[in-house]
């Protein structure tokens, strides 16, 4: 099951009994995934249709025109023309005088003008807080969207979430109620699609947390530690070998300085400190300075020794 299924059906356990959240909802799915026609046959009367491949979520919708407006319903199976194996479940409410009503009170058709079907959904110059009569029917919305047409990618590989309108207005509608939680998502369009898109890993933490998946979030943050734990331990791994390769770089570098230097009789004439300083480090190459230090008669310090080494090495250059 792909994470995006997960999340999905994680939603579908979330059962509300208030009616303006179970409104919003519909009227979200139905924005994503339906579209309205009139029936000349039945006095202009309108039907809606929506798809999805998830047999589940058209119970679901099924189940609530039922229970909420008692229309006749049908679900319609058939095969997906683009994938083996695949069903494609119609949600279909044939043209009847209710559906007109519902889709008034859902903000679909101008209530001044009954005959006026708005076939894009477009809430014209509605706001937000014009269309829901509170924050869970915001969240409600928000949940509807991605049941109807979400994706978000398994956070293993990488972090992605989309939810594809039908058309600009929906999608504007979509990010201006997204802001109302902080969410700062993105717009672009494909093949006559927009998307309203995020690959911020905290900000689909909390979309998650908006719409009710907890369970996928704590997947989701799950998958973040894990992933920044084992990129601390690489920075750290890393950040080890740079140290012991430059070390070691520096080892040799003053062992061939001492022995150019022994070579040509300048240790002779050499202070004590710093003939010890030159013997130590030939016997003991592979060792850092803080460990060289350690060997010293006299207690001297990683800097001091450092400063030694590094006359040893002017005096060979000379």
């Amino acid at each position: 099951m792909s994470f995006t299924s997960e999340v999905k059906e994680q939603l579908l356990r979330i059962n509300t009994s208030k009616r303006c959240c179970r409104e919003a909802e519909f009227l979200a799915f139905l924005r994503m995934s339906g579209n309205i026609s009139l029936s000349g046959g039945r006095d202009g009367q309108p039907g809606i249709l929506a798809a999805t491949s998830n047999a589940a979520l058209a119970r679901r919708y099924f189940k609530l025109v039922k229970e909420l407006w008692q229309l006749r319903a049908e679900i319609l199976m058939r095969d997906s023309q683009h994938f083996k194996k695949s069903r494609i479940y119609t949600l279909r409410i044939p043209p009847q005088a209710e559906v007109r009503q519902i889709l008034v009170r859902l903000g679909q058709i101008p209530d001044g003008n009954p005959w006026a079907l708005n076939h894009s959904f477009e809430p014209a110059g509605r706001g937000v807080g014009e269309v829901f009569r509170g924050e869970c029917c915001q969240r409600a919305y928000l949940r509807g969207a991605f049941l109807g047409n979400g994706f978000v990618s398994d956070p293993k590989r990488s972090y992605h979430l989309e939810i594809v309108c039908q058309d600009i207005y929906q999608a504007h509608f979509l990010l201006a109620l997204a802001a109302v939680y902080q969410l700062n998502f993105k717009l672009s369009e494909r093949k006559g699609h927009f998307l309203v898109y995020c690959k911020d890993s905290t900000q689909i933490s909390d979309f998650l947390n908006v719409i009710g998946a907890h369970g996928a979030l704590l997947q989701l943050e799950n998958v973040k530690i894990m992933k920044d734990t084992s990129n601390n331990v690489n920075r750290v791994i890393n950040c080890d070998t740079a140290n012991t390769d430059k070390t070691i770089d520096a080892a040799q570098r003053q062992v061939q300085a001492i022995k150019r230097l022994a070579a040509a009789g300048g240790l002779v004439g050499l202070s004590k400190a710093l003939q010890e300083t030159a013997a130590l480090r030939l016997e003991n190459p592979e060792l850092s300075l803080l460990e060289l230090a350690r060997l010293f008669d006299k207690p001297i310090s990683k800097a001091g020794l450092y400063h030694r080494l590094q006359k040893l090495e002017q005096l060979a250059e000379e």
